[in-house]
């Protein structure tokens, strides 16, 4: 009886020890530095409308090269990156030549801090571009977001700055600037192609780029890049930018994006110390799916 009881309790412990490794959460991405990163679970409500959109995707049958598009869509959305790229994977096998597909996955393995993969998808996803019109992307809520090519050239710039070869990205940037379109899209490139002549020591085109945006250009002020912007012109001040003493865990991926451009500009400014600290705050908050997450996380390795 006494063994018997045991089995049973051994056998209830091992249950629940392979439970709690089953509802464990697995990690969407391993840092720069070799940090698990982890997401967010997404609203409720927000999961169930994904997953309807993409079950009613799945049920018509065959999956087309923009199905593929629209599901990674709603994954991206849901903080599923994985999910989404092997949902971009599943795709190539059937449209290998699909320079959306090869764009979006080129995307998301910058997300997961899988570079090499990522310049591999998107330099294919630009030469098959070459010789095709320009196509739209559309957010979820269907409103035009930027055009394919515009986001192949941003996410080639945006490779090369994290692996520091800003000569590369700042010709990139200078690219995806001149098809940039709507004005989220030019601060977004003309931000990143500051950035990357600032670290050439390229000053006074850093500052040329700067004079055509002016203070008036987005009236309700609530494009991250744009106010990182008019930081770099001195029309607001790093308080009017930021509270950077908001508790980390609370910062979203706009705000991040905002001290991350506060700490370039006391880098440039020679004041590497107080970057390092900003850095270090960015590093602590959830908002590691951001590009300025990515870009803190490089920078504070080569401190």
């Amino acid at each position: 009886m006494l063994l018997f009881m045991f089995s049973c309790a051994k056998q209830k412990e091992q249950t629940a020890t392979d439970s709690d490794q089953t509802s464990a959460p697995s990690p969407e991405a391993i840092s720069f530095s070799g940090k698990p990163l982890y997401s967010k679970p997404a609203e409720p409500a927000a999961l169930r409308k994904s997953d309807s959109t993409i079950a009613t995707l799945k049920n018509k049958g065959a999956l087309t090269e923009d199905d593929y598009v629209e599901v990674g869509k709603q994954l991206v959305a849901t903080a599923r990156y994985k999910q989404a790229v092997g949902n971009y994977t599943e795709g190539l096998a059937k449209f290998s030549n699909s320079y959306k597909l090869l764009r979006n996955r080129g995307h998301r393995f910058i997300t997961l801090r899988q570079l090499e993969k990522a310049i591999t998808d998107l330099t294919k996803a630009e030469e098959l571009i070459r010789t095709e019109p320009d196509v739209m992307e559309y957010g979820l809520d269907g409103k035009p977001t930027a055009t394919v090519r515009h986001q192949i050239w941003y996410h080639i710039g945006v490779y090369h700055y994290l692996t520091k070869n800003y000569d590369k990205s700042a010709e990139a940037f200078e690219k995806a600037l001149t098809i940039a379109g709507d004005l989220k899209n030019v601060m977004g490139a003309s931000d990143w192609l500051y950035n990357s002549y600032q670290r050439l020591g390229q000053k006074e085109k850093a500052e040329t780029l700067l004079k055509s945006i002016k203070p008036d250009a987005d009236t309700d002020r609530e494009n991250s890049y744009f106010r990182r912007i008019m930081l770099y012109k001195g029309v607001i001040t790093p308080e009017e930018l930021i509270d950077v003493n908001m508790p980390p865990e609370k910062m979203s991926v706009q705000e991040v994006t905002k001290v991350y451009g506060l700490a370039n500009t006391y880098v440039y400014r020679g004041q590497k110390k107080k970057a390092i600290e900003l850095y270090n705050i960015i590093l602590k908050s959830d908002a590691w799916p951001g590009f300025a997450y990515a870009a803190a996380e490089k920078d504070l390795m080569d401190k």
